[in-house]
């Protein structure tokens, strides 16, 4: 590694350095749909004003040359700023503090391994951590034996209201969760990333539901599933699961469905109240005395508290996460590699243990 830009302190604080390990969509190019909170990628939180005061930016790395030289032009960048390899890499004359794994799923298990083989401390990789559960295995095992923290994004839990459903479920305020319908829904037919690799919706989409549940609930003591495929089609177009817990919860989980839409939503009734979590909106119930019916108590609509314990930006406060351990102002992970190693063990026993059906061709 060759001749680089240093590391200036900002506010009394070293910048932590950062390499961006593929720059595509989730990396760049999303800052660019007009409709979402932004930043809504790992570039756009790198280079946004409140990035460039905690982050330096050590280099991109991806084999495509158009990504490479998209990137550069998005981002107004030299050249060098950008490579195939590491090796590549013309900026970089020390390891860099954080490699954030962006590839897609197929390449996450050997981009993170040779970050590790690099030196690399710090990993963010996107979800799912690996293609497989074997992968995420290997991947665990490495990082506990070279010490490498590892972080997952599955940036639903840096969302404000959905970490705020966390904790008032945690506290018991609302009584025990009783069942939880959790949908990711989405189209072969108009297939996004889910559908263009081997992964399948289930890993690649249904992971944000997986992940959500998992945090709140942990391992479930039974598991029920279908895939339905296409004939000749080896990833499944519908994953459906019913996962039970002791005491009594109750999961329903759909992913993909064949929809013509993008739909996730995570819908939590517990004893005396109901927590809906969607892309299109959250709302909150309590039970309360019913204005129809006498003596009974109905779902009543209320206001989520006006103050929530993270900012509105998710990407922003994952960085801010990662960002306090780096500075050694924290040790606290959610999400990391152990967490996501069970994460995987679940989504690979809905897979492995299905009934699998076959559909027509419609």
């Amino acid at each position: 590694m060759q001749a680089s830009v240093p590391n200036r302190p900002v506010f009394g604080m070293q910048k932590s350095s950062v390499v961006l390990v593929g720059l595509g969509r989730i990396a760049s190019s999303l800052e660019k749909d007009p409709y979402r909170q932004k930043p809504c990628t790992h570039a756009g939180v790198i280079f946004s004003p409140w990035g460039k005061k905690r982050f330096l930016f050590a280099g991109g790395i991806d084999p495509n040359p158009e990504k490479r030289n998209r990137f550069l032009a998005q981002w107004k960048l030299r050249p060098e700023f950008v490579g195939s390899s590491p090796s590549g890499l013309k900026l970089i004359n020390r390891i860099p503090d954080l490699a954030v794994i962006a590839t897609p799923t197929e390449s996450h298990y050997r981009d993170a391994m040779e970050w590790i083989e690099v030196g690399t401390k710090n990993l963010l990789i996107e979800k799912p951590v690996c293609e497989t559960y074997l992968q995420a295995k290997d991947l665990e095992r490495a990082s506990r034996k070279k010490g490498v923290r590892i972080w997952v994004n599955h940036e639903r839990r840096y969302h404000p209201k959905y970490a705020w459903a966390k904790q008032v479920l945690d506290s018991g305020k609302y009584g025990p969760i009783r069942i939880i319908r959790a949908s990711v829904l989405t189209s072969a037919l108009s297939p996004g990333s889910a559908y263009k690799g081997r992964t399948g919706p289930l890993f690649h989409d249904g992971t944000h539901a997986v992940d959500l549940i998992h945090w709140i609930l942990g391992r479930p003591d039974r598991i029920r599933s279908v895939l339905h495929r296409r004939k000749g089609i080896p990833i499944e177009d519908r994953a459906l699961a019913l996962l039970e817990y002791k005491g009594g919860p109750v999961v329903f989980l759909e992913a993909g469905g064949a929809r013509s839409y993008f739909q996730f939503e995570v819908d939590i009734m517990t004893e005396k109240a109901r927590i809906l979590l969607s892309n299109d909106g959250s709302v909150l119930f309590e039970s309360k005395p019913s204005r129809r019916y006498k003596g009974f108590n109905s779902l009543t609509e209320v206001s989520f508290p006006k103050k929530f314990s993270l900012g509105s930006n998710p990407f922003q406060n994952l960085y801010a996460s990662v960002g306090q351990v780096l500075q050694g102002q924290s040790e606290r992970i959610t999400g990391d590699i152990s967490e996501n190693l069970e994460i995987m063990e679940l989504l690979d026993k809905i897979k492995r243990k299905a009934e699998v059906r076959t559909i027509g061709e419609k």
